[in-house]
């Protein structure tokens, strides 16, 4: 409202310093000097960005007046403070993180990773398996920018094939600290996924042949092999003896196996 009684009409220019924030009810407010001294309201609305931005001050600006009288005309009132508060939080969703399961036979998982909030610069998230023999991720780094920061992206995640027995090995795929000239998301640390590669080995020693096999009094020899069902950590020694040496006798005492010639 104004203070007196103009003699003419005086126009007064509203307008937000920060668009982005908040918007206000009118563009100008017109007193008269029949209404001069009824308060008029400007309701002023915060307006949502998905950025996480934190609360940002702006202004309501009240312009200098137009008008016919010169006590009023020029006359520039003062600005008005306003606060809107955020309701958005940085942050980084992955899903699932826990109960995914891979097979040495080349069986696959995955997951997702989208942002909570629009950065405002590109945010990578580097991307590493804790254990490549038994699993590899299908990139290496995931990139988000302000455009499709929102739209999840999808991770595969693939078992891969030892000939070791080590029973089913759990593994994680790790996301690093993120990298972005966003301070919200710069450092911003993600959950790992945790996973389980499905053993498809089993230690066992084969024999071939196991029967049938004739010598002879005259020196005539048999042959049998053996050899390892999965590839041994260590070596391993198997002693080799003939039940009744006065029939038959063998090449070796003793056949060792190691992690290079197991199989």
């Amino acid at each position: 409202m104004l203070q007196s009684q103009p003699l003419a009409n005086v126009s007064l220019p509203v307008t937000s310093s920060d668009l982005t924030e908040g918007t206000v009810s009118t563009a100008q407010l017109v007193f008269t000097p029949v209404n001069w001294n009824a308060p008029q309201t400007v309701i002023v609305t915060g307006k949502d960005d998905l950025v996480a931005d934190g609360d940002q001050p702006y202004r309501v600006i009240l312009s200098a007046a137009t008008s016919a009288d010169a006590s009023y005309n020029a006359k520039d009132p003062p600005d008005v403070s306003v606060t809107n508060l955020d309701n958005d939080t940085a942050g980084i969703l992955v899903s699932p993180t826990s109960g995914l399961v891979t097979t040495e036979g080349g069986g696959t998982a995955q997951f997702s990773v989208v942002l909570l909030s629009q950065p405002t610069a590109n945010v990578s998230i580097p991307i590493a398996s804790n254990d490549t023999t038994e699993g590899r991720a299908s990139q290496n780094v995931i990139l988000f920018t302000p455009a499709n920061w929102n739209a999840p992206q999808t991770i595969i995640v693939t078992g891969q094939d030892d000939a070791i027995a080590d029973g089913d090995q759990p593994y994680k795929v790790v996301l690093a600290a993120a990298a972005s000239t966003d301070a919200s998301y710069a450092g911003l640390d993600a959950a790992d996924v945790s996973l389980t590669n499905l053993d498809n080995d089993s230690a066992g020693v084969l024999v071939d042949p196991t029967t049938g096999l004739v010598t002879t009094e005259a020196g005539g020899t048999a042959s049998f092999t053996v050899v390892l069902l999965s590839q041994p950590t260590k070596n391993v020694t198997i002693p080799v003896s003939s039940s009744d040496t006065t029939e038959g006798t063998v090449s070796t005492a003793l056949l060792t196996f190691t992690p290079v010639n197991w199989n």
